[in-house]
């Protein structure tokens, strides 16, 4: 095991006994161990992998942007507070000076905008609906034009769309290891560490390596380890790992698009001499090689959103293109599951055990908003989001849906 001690000094009195288990170093583990940090609870942060944001979390860039919807249904609502909370979250990181530490490995973020084209007429004329049925703020979210859109991005485009003029391309990697560097002095990290199994005795959280040895133990336990978390926690949660595979492909400075553009897939402004398209998404496939054919698919999706884009790609050397696969782990609702764990395998989860997990293709969307909803929780402060928006994301809404099947029927 890496890094400083595991145990930190028994403070008498579990409510003043600010110490957590944090198992996860990706988005969910490192934003949710900040966000404890900043509060002055001291945490042990462990991760099977070898540093922060090596899963999952480990793109060279992915989108912040929101999702609207004309109902402004619950999706919506959840990624507009999503958004909102890792657009500050992100500043705040950047305002504090780490942003400049990372400029030489690709940066953290870039605030250049997101484009989000319409699919086709009847999606641009939706888009056009809801913008102007919703009025949002103009530098929040606008309907553009074709031409406006073509200017915006600088290539000739087939449609008008959203634009999300705070939107941005942010770096999942060197966002996690931002946030624990943020306060690095209440965060003990432990990587190349397996936790094999945690139980509960006498109001402590305990998280056990295959040796039968105790890594760490706290009041306080959060499960931020992606699809591992099920073989933690039982087969009650619906969470299963997603494949995405990301394409990279050379730019040069300056080159088109000039901002993040979305349609049906992404594509990012060059970062550090690099652009980033796809993503795929299959569930039920876990090859972890980088494969042509998922290539040849984000290249079609890159034609989709900037028409004629990958002309100069030889067909022939397709297979030979740089890219990263990864494996995010997704709910069936496709919401993020945040909140106390209702259930440790058959039995009920003794208290001060909780879960972030279930991000999907949004890790970054709801990272910070997740993070601070369980720092509230923990902290017992007054939750920052609307209570209904809060039960909706708790785990224990997939142990519910059996009891609420059972009173609708006849």
């Amino acid at each position: 095991m890496t890094g400083s001690t595991a145990r930190h000094a028994i403070v008498l009195g579990a409510e003043n006994d600010k110490r957590a288990i944090v198992l996860g170093a990706g988005l969910a583990g490192s934003t949710t161990a900040n966000r404890l940090a900043a509060r002055g609870y001291a945490i042990t942060l462990i991760d099977a992998a070898g540093g922060p944001g090596e899963g999952a979390s480990g793109n060279r860039a992915g989108v912040l942007r929101p999702l609207p919807a004309r109902d402004d249904n619950l999706l919506a609502q959840v990624t507009r507070a999503g958004f909102l909370a890792t657009s500050r979250h992100l500043q705040a990181l950047d305002n504090a000076g780490l942003a400049a530490g990372f400029a030489a490995n690709g940066g953290l973020w870039g605030k250049t905008g997101v484009l989000h084209l319409a699919r086709d007429a009847v999606h641009e004329a939706t888009q056009r609906r809801i913008v102007a049925d919703q009025q949002p703020p103009a530098d929040y979210l606008r309907f553009v034009e074709r031409d406006e859109a073509a200017a915006l991005c600088g290539w000739p485009v087939d449609a008008g769309g959203w634009w999300f003029p705070g939107g941005a391309w942010v770096s999942p990697a060197n966002y996690c290891r931002a946030n624990l560097l943020q306060h690095a002095a209440n965060i003990s990290t432990h990587y190349t560490t397996r936790v094999e199994r945690i139980a509960h005795d006498h109001g402590l959280w305990r998280a056990f390596a295959a040796d039968g040895g105790c890594l760490a133990e706290a009041p306080h336990l959060v499960v931020a380890n992606a699809a591992d978390a099920r073989r933690l926690l039982g087969d009650w949660l619906p969470v299963f790992p997603a494949r995405g595979q990301v394409t990279h492909l050379p730019a040069a400075a300056g080159s088109p698009p000039r901002c993040v553009v979305c349609r049906l897939g992404y594509v990012t402004p060059e970062i550090a001499g690099q652009r980033y398209a796809g993503a795929t998404f299959l569930m039920k496939d876990n090859d972890p090689a980088v494969r042509a054919t998922d290539h040849a698919e984000n290249l079609a999706k890159l034609d989709f959103i900037l028409p004629g884009f990958s002309a100069g790609i030889d067909p022939a050397a397709i297979a030979t293109l740089p890219g990263r696969t990864g494996f995010r782990p997704a709910s069936p609702d496709r919401l993020p599951i945040v909140g106390a764990v209702p259930k440790l395998g058959d039995a009920p989860a003794p208290p001060g055990l909780w879960l972030v997990n279930g991000f999907g293709a949004r890790g970054i969307v709801w990272s910070a908003l997740a993070g601070e909803l369980i720092a509230d929780a923990i902290d017992g402060s007054r939750p920052g989001l609307d209570r209904g928006l809060a039960e909706a994301l708790a785990p224990a809404r997939f142990l519910d849906r059996p009891r609420r099947r059972a009173n609708k029927a006849p």
